[in-house]
């Protein structure tokens, strides 16, 4: 798994526009130097320079124009294919007259081509069957800009237009001033939108902590300055010095003949020009690698105080090889024992921490980086400090066990088998991703098959003191120690809070400490296996859907669909009871959802239980839903009766543990303070619950209700429940069936159970003509406005699939008039929720995050468009592009294990029509017509049925 940058010290380099999961192991520093030539205009393939063999599936090609292009066959989703254009460029080659225009050339690609004029494009994907967003889209980053289509079916002409728009991308942009000029607004308000505690205090971050390097100049989203002079010929400046055949990289993985795709490519791509001379490598800089300096911010809006220690390095690129791949794997060893380690120490008794992280790896294959970070309140803010000090040195001085050695090798080896097992389920677009990944940070492409040969070896025969001293390696002598959040640190005397901070370390530092004082091996499973196994009463096979049920003795109710969608996995879910609905106190449900999993079960505290699950991927998790309460689980398909002692365990032998509550109200009220410093918060804490007429199950439960909740409260509300209520269980995968069968009646179908009694739902009053103003103290600068209509609960099928449909139209008429034409809002919004449990009721609501000054103006817009649709039919033209992408969409979900175990086997016993509505989901859905959906816009969509929500900032003092 390349391991992710500190969600501190680089969070802010990748959250914007994307984050960087991977495979298991990480990069490490290289030995042998690369030319800086080669570094920005790279040829060839990592794999040619290197004693590591690429995935045998891939197929690499160069065009003679330079060019490069790697195929794969992938068959999920069943007849799509993913095609992505990998400009090797980002804003580290932005001059400075051009902070922001890798990203704002990534916007205007989609502002008119040659093939596509302005305004074209979008409703040219929608027409064929692509969402907007979900099948096609980009993201800009420091070191690439990537064009992203998953197309709709593998048919040539679909594949010729697809590799034609991706042609377009690469040179026929027309960035004419007119667009120029109407994106602005939109990149601006993108700007507006991204601004958030979070990303001020992770960009005082890196500018501090990476000085001298380009990466602390160039954040993405570029200055204001640049965005509103930016002009045509500035951004062609950027777009035909950068975009060049020779720096581009096709990757195309689907469900497709690749010999007939390759030619396809050849024609479409070989005709492209580089149009200006090879540029000159930006200088990417270097940071300072000594001294120990403090980094403060006080920023109340975050909700929590930010505590690290951080090492910064700089480090030579070089080509991969199999030893420094095996490196790599010997660090992530390490970096495993040291997180699991700090979840320790967050879940003792009273720690000052409410989270804490362990992470080392390298950053655009030029920074290495090692660090150790924790959320805490501002008053434990040097307590936390101590701890992540003392945890450090306990490690660098007294190195890990073997113990925690083994855990760590055992889920190492646990991930990396498991990747063989599920190979057959990946998507297209996730191995798109990890093919760009791994090729723009110069590392050869391996299958899970490939990586588990290599590295399965190494770990059986990896010896813990290497490791240890490896750790000490991890750390260099440029030393950061931050504090960024709620603490309020004041100059005082002289001394600046940056003195503090380090003075605060240096006592740390002084502190004696002794060895990590290991806790005792658990064991699992430790519930005896039940005496009483049940039988089964009755047997109903639905054989249009493909599903079982059986129905025991005793009650219990096992739905069974056997599928080959994902092999080798199997998803599983246990209901009962009645959830939100039979709260006694208010906020039992959220405070429970938190508190079991932080709980483990009865025999053993969460961690302990994580610990014997080391070398599994069976977990299980507890949730509570309007009308239900929920444990979903997910394995392999040789872990089946682990999964059902977990199920059994969390039933018979749930833990509700005082530690485990305290700690976790400390994480909420962090939340609770974040979500009072922004506007999305806000409309959680009070915007939900308005368009509910007050009703506390929607939206967040006031904080001074939830501090009157105790751990008895919710043993005393779930406990019988667990022992006592209706099961229903159902399971949906790659499984055998009497295997499952015989499980289910070991462990549950021998003890007796309640029968299941209705429980009904409330009468919503939803505010209609009534609008809810409320300021946001806050330093962001943004406001938000919402304008819904009530339409109707859930349970008419057909009504609920065409108020989709009618907020697709509605969402698309939004990006026309709020994002197009007015430059209003980056990504405004509309979609429909009806409820489950309460009769009639269900809201379409429209959302924008826009510039305050304008928030009036966008709610009579919303206010317009809602009108309009309510007063005149919709156009055919806008009908289609709304059923196609759904079409598509419906396509690729009906062969998920998750659709047919959430959407159907679910609750099917006390809800016997989701058994009926996979046979109609297509037809019904394709059978919609412009006089449906307009017929329900005329019913909900009346002006005078709206309600607003308007969410503006005030600055904080």
């Amino acid at each position: 798994m390349h391991v992710q940058p500190t969600r501190f010290l680089l969070v802010f380099l990748i959250t914007s526009f994307f984050c960087i999961p991977g495979s298991v192991i990480s990069s490490s520093a290289k030995e042998t130097s690369i030319s800086s030539t080669q570094l920005c205009i790279s040829k060839g393939w990592p794999h040619e320079q290197s004693d590591l063999k690429p995935d045998p599936s891939l197929i690499f090609g160069t065009l003679e124009n330079g060019l490069r292009y790697v195929m794969m066959a992938n068959d999920e989703p069943k007849g799509r294919v993913a095609m992505y254009l990998d400009v090797q460029s980002g804003s580290l080659h932005e001059t400075e007259e051009q902070r922001g225009l890798a990203h704002y050339l990534e916007h205007m690609l989609f502002n008119g081509t040659t093939h596509h004029p302005p305004g074209s494009l979008v409703e040219y994907f929608q027409s064929i069957g692509m969402e907007h967003g979900a099948d096609t889209n980009a993201h800009t980053f420091y070191n690439e800009t990537v064009y992203k289509l998953l197309l709709p079916d593998a048919k040539e002409k679909t594949l010729n237009d697809g590799l034609l728009v991706l042609a377009d991308y690469a040179g026929g942009a027309l960035l004419l001033e007119k667009e120029v000029d109407k994106e602005r607004g939109i990149i601006l308000a993108e700007k507006r939108s991204r601004d958030s505690a979070f990303m001020r205090m992770s960009k005082k971050s890196a500018e501090q902590g990476l000085a001298g390097t380009l990466v602390a100049q160039r954040d993405m989203i570029g200055t204001e300055e640049v965005l509103k002079t930016a002009d045509s010929a500035l951004l062609r400046q950027y777009y035909e010095r950068w975009y060049r055949p020779e720096n581009m990289i096709l990757v195309a993985v689907g469900d497709t003949d690749l010999s007939h795709l390759e030619k396809l490519i050849k024609k479409q791509l070989s005709g492209l020009k580089a149009k200006t001379p090879v540029p000159p490598c930006p200088d990417f800089g270097q940071v300072v690698e000594n001294g120990t300096e403090a980094i403060y911010l006080f920023e109340t809006d975050l909700g929590y105080t930010e505590v690290a220690l951080e090492s910064v390095w700089n480090i030579v690129p070089a080509q991969p090889s199999k030893a420094e791949e095996l490196l790599d794997l010997k660090k992530y060893v390490v970096q495993v024992m040291m997180d699991n380690r700090l979840q320790q120490l967050v879940n003792q008794p009273k720690s000052p921490m409410t989270s804490a992280d362990f992470s080392s790896g390298i950053f655009l294959r030029r920074l290495g980086y090692t660090s150790i970070d924790a959320r805490t309140s501002p008053e434990h803010w040097q307590q936390a400090l101590e701890s992540l000090n003392t945890a450090l040195r306990q490690a660098q001085e007294f190195g890990f066990n073997e113990a925690e050695f083994k855990r760590a090798k055992s889920e190492i080896l646990s991930r990396l088998k498991k990747e063989v097992q599920v190979a057959g389920s990946r998507e297209s677009k996730d191995l798109v991703s990890k093919i760009i990944r791994s090729l723009n940070n110069n590392e050869v492409v391996m299958s899970p098959e490939q990586e588990l040969s290599l590295f399965e070896p190494s770990l059986e025969k990896m010896a813990l003191a290497e490791l240890n001293k490896n750790f000490q390696k991890m750390w260099h002598e440029r030393r950061l120690v931050k504090v960024m959040g709620t603490t309020e640190l004041k100059k005082e005397n002289g001394i600046s809070p940056e003195d503090t901070i380090l003075k605060a370390l240096h006592k740390a530092e002084q502190a004696e400490v002794t060895a990590w004082v290991q806790g005792k091996e658990a064991v699992f499973p430790y519930l005896p296996i039940p005496k009483k196994q049940g039988k089964v009463d009755e047997h109903i096979s639905y054989k249009e859907i493909g599903a079982e049920r059986y129905v025991f003795k005793n009650g219990l109710i096992l739905n069974l669909k056997h599928t080959d969608f994902e092999p080798n996995e199997i998803k599983i879910m246990a209901t009962l009871g009645h959830g939100k609905l039979v709260e006694t106190k208010p906020g039992l449900a959220l405070l429970a959802e938190m508190l079991l999993p932080e709980s483990g079960v009865g025999g053993l505290t969460e961690e302990q239980l994580k610990e014997v699950l080391a070398p599994y991927s069976a977990h299980v998790r507890f949730q509570i839903e309007e009308d239900d309460f929920q444990f979903q689980g997910k394995g392999l398909k040789n872990e089946s009766e682990l999964l059902f002692q977990l199920l059994y365990t969390n039933l018979y032998d749930p833990a509700f543990r005082e530690d485990a509550f305290q700690r976790g109200m400390q994480r909420i009220r962090q939340a609770y303070a974040q979500m009072e410093s922004s506007v999305e918060g806000m409309m959680h804490l009070q915007g939900e619950r308005f368009l509910a007429g007050g009703n506390l199950r929607y939206g967040a439960v006031p904080l001074e209700m939830l501090n009157k909740i105790t751990v008895a409260d919710i043993e005393q509300w779930l406990r019988p429940v667990f022992k006592e209520s209706e099961l229903e269980i159902s399971v949906v995968g790659d499984f055998d069936q009497q295997e499952i069968l015989g499980l289910a009646g070991v462990y549950f179908g021998g003890q007796a159970r309640n029968s299941f009694q209705k429980v009904d739902g409330e009468q919503i009053s939803f505010p209609s003509g009534k609008s809810l103003s409320l300021p946001v103290t806050t330093h962001s600068e943004k406001g938000m406005v919402t304008v819904a209509w009530p339409t109707d609960d859930f349970w008419d099928i057909s009504r609920t699939r065409r108020l989709n449909v009618l907020a697709s139209v509605l969402d698309d008429r939004m990006r026309k008039l709020i994002r197009e034409e007015l430059g209003a809002a980056y990504s405004p919004y509309a979609y429909n929720r009806p409820s489950l449990v309460d009769p009639g009721y269900g809201v379409l609501r429209t959302v924008v995050v826009v510039d305050p000054p304008q928030a009036e103006m966008v709610v009579d817009k919303l206010k317009q468009l809602g009108t309009e649709l309510a007063k005149e039919k919709i156009t055919a033209d806008e009908l289609e592009r709304a059923l196609e992408p759904t079409m598509t969409s419906i396509r690729d979900m009906i062969r998920t294990n998750r659709y047919w175990l959430e959407s159907v086997l679910v609750q099917s016993s006390r809800h016997p029509e989701r058994l009926e509505w996979p046979k109609t989901i297509q037809s019904d859905i394709a059978a919609i017509t412009v006089d449906e959906i307009s017929a329900l816009a005329a019913k909900y969509l009346q002006s005078k049925k709206a309600a607003e929500i308007i969410l503006l900032p005030t600055k904080k003092e």
